[in-house]
């Protein structure tokens, strides 16, 4: 046609004026049916003096590859126009997409994707993606090798893949990845690629851990509040024969230094007894409203002894603070146990700081499940001592772990804070940096109840007294130990095995029942519904407790409440008569201030 031909004259004429070959001058033949391309050439003949006498040319038919050219053009567009479509999905999704090619290289990934996995826009081959991009086995080990990496696996192994990775690189300091990997097949099942689902499961996994974490420290409560009970029990009987022992021979009699070896033995056995009874949430409680600011200042003077004078004490009390519901000397305690942990984490000397001030836990903003929702005083104790690595955070509430040299330390102190924390309602936590420190967070639940008021118990003039007790235990040894103490004190002890018994004595006696000392946890009848049934037909009496743990449904969460008396297993002859001599004289000042 006239355009075209125009076209090839042209260059003809380039051809024979300039003396300069043409190539590939396309043209279209519309004379058939269908238009067919051609692609000619031209070049000038020359003759022996190099004169340009005439042209030779050359025609192509390259229709078939114009064909294809356009095809591949409209298929590009239409890609272009399905690859801004598919970017938008993919950057809509919430969970992270990869497609890769059957090489491993990634042609797509979303903004999801690039977070998780800590990419950008650049590609890297199959070989070195493990390497690049940081991927790890799930113990945090090695690095996948490139064979098991699930993002091209399902490439070249033609498996649909559903596993864990763990993610650690420069942008990403460490990830647990859940990868669901599909491959991509063309109609005749040829492998071309993969997409990639990825999860981010970290805080799923460290939720998991929490609960592991948290029924694992409560079989080993249940299993070391067990062993405790049993053992306060034997050491009640220990400590008792002993003191007897100790009151009837002399300074000089050369048996008395082995039976202060057996009693001082037993009293560290005690010690042992009771960490562990705090730490299984089984110990009773005297739990009362106090203000905490009050009682860690009170502590404060025992502190700077504790700590020497390497250490700096500095507190911040937080004015206003609101009332707590908890046991002050087992708060003390909590007090005492962390002071002492930061005092050997502090060899060289530091500062510790106590801070006090009102928190309230939101549930919605809060990533830890074991604090529930509410108002909150928080004591924060911080050190600036070695600090802990992760794997001994993970340790530090568990009984008998310590990081000390062996005769240093029992580790019990920091399961001790634990157990008295957790059993007055509260949550312990703690953060450490190595070589900066760490900062242990108790916090303790608010009241809206008033400050309570302490009776003072005055000092008894003698442990004597000609009194009848009720004495009922069902430990045969521990109640013939106990009866035995008493009587030595001038008591008339009434002894009953269980509840049973004790009704039926109460019943028999004719005279005055001046004192119910009786066991708090025993078969079918507990000692708490036992003096509430006694005081039905003798309104005055006295009672004590004793108790090694409890765990029954009225005491369930370990406490006695307020203005019960209590004696805590194992005990001396001296505590034993000490506490029944508190609790009759007091029963006493009681009933003479009623009026006539």
């Amino acid at each position: 046609p006239g355009a075209q031909s125009d076209a090839l004259e042209d260059a003809e004429g380039r051809v024979l004026s300039e003396r300069v070959p043409a190539e590939d001058a396309l043209r279209a033949d519309d004379r058939g049916e269908t238009r067919r391309w051609f692609s000619d050439s031209r070049a000038p003949i020359r003759n022996a003096t190099g004169q340009v006498i005439g042209l030779a040319g050359i025609s192509r038919d390259v229709s078939g590859r114009v064909k294809t050219e356009e095809a591949l053009r409209t298929s590009e567009r239409r890609f272009r126009e399905q690859s801004r479509v598919l970017n938008s999905i993919l950057s809509g999704m919430g969970e992270g997409t990869v497609v890769s090619d059957r090489d491993g290289q990634f042609l797509l990934f979303n903004r999801r994707a690039e977070q998780i996995l800590g990419i950008g826009p650049r590609r890297v081959s199959a070989q070195t993606l493990a390497e690049v991009y940081g991927i790890y086995t799930q113990d945090q080990q090695a690095l996948v090798s490139v064979a098991q990496n699930p993002l091209i696996r399902a490439t070249t192994h033609d498996e649909r893949i559903e596993t864990e990775i763990f993610i650690r690189n420069e942008a990403v300091a460490g990830a647990n990845v859940s990868v669901t990997a599909t491959p991509l097949k063309e109609e005749d099942g040829t492998l071309i690629g993969s997409i990639a689902l990825l999860r981010d499961v970290t805080h799923q996994r460290q939720l998991e851990q929490q609960l592991l974490q948290s029924r694992k420290m409560e079989a080993i409560g249940k299993l070391a509040g067990s062993v405790a009970h049993d053992f306060n029990n034997l050491l009640s009987v220990i400590l008792s024969y002993s003191g007897i022992l100790l009151s009837e021979v002399g300074p000089l009699d050369p048996i008395r230094s082995d039976l202060e070896a057996i009693r001082k033995a037993s009293e560290r056995a005690a010690d042992l007894t009771r960490q562990l009874l705090a730490f299984s949430r089984r110990q009773l409680l005297a739990p009362r409203v106090i203000d905490l600011n009050k009682v860690v200042a009170e502590s404060e003077k025992m502190l700077r002894r504790l700590l020497g004078d390497d250490v700096a004490l500095t507190s911040r009390y937080a004015p206003g603070l609101p009332f707590v519901k908890v046991d002050p000397g087992q708060i003390e305690q909590v007090v005492m146990n962390l002071a002492v942990n930061a005092r050997d984490a502090m060899p060289r000397g530091g500062r510790l700081t106590i801070e006090t001030r009102h928190v309230v836990v939101d549930p919605e903003a809060d990533q830890n499940p074991e604090i529930v929702a509410g108002r909150y005083v928080l004591l924060t104790v911080t050190d600036t001592g070695c600090g802990m690595d992760a794997a001994t955070l993970g340790q530090m509430f568990e009984p008998f772990f310590t990081t000390k040299a062996p005769g240093k330390g029992t580790g019990l102190g920091l399961s001790t804070v634990f157990g008295i924390v957790k059993q007055s309602g509260g949550h312990v936590s703690a953060s450490s940096v190595l070589g900066q420190g760490t900062s242990f967070k108790v916090y303790l639940p608010c009241t809206d109840e008033s400050l309570s008021v302490v009776e003072e118990i005055e000092v008894p003039a003698t442990l004597n007294g000609s009194e009848t007790i009720l004495l009922v235990e069902d430990q045969g040894d521990v109640r013939r130990a106990a009866q035995h103490i008493l009587e030595r004190h001038g008591y008339e002890v009434i002894e009953a095995r269980n509840a049973g018994e004790a009704l039926l004595s109460c019943e028999r006696h004719p005279g005055t029942i001046h004192l119910l000392l009786t066991d708090v946890v025993m078969p079918q009848m507990d000692g708490h519904e036992l003096a509430e049934r006694l005081r039905l037909v003798r309104p005055d009496l006295c009672v004590l407790y004793m108790s090694g743990y409890t765990e029954n449904a009225i005491l369930e969460r370990g406490i006695l409440g307020h203005g019960k008396h209590l004696i805590q297993k194992p005990f001396t002859p001296e505590m034993l008569a000490r506490r029944v001599r508190e609790a009759l004289d007091l029963a006493i000042r009681r009933a003479s201030l009623r009026p006539a």
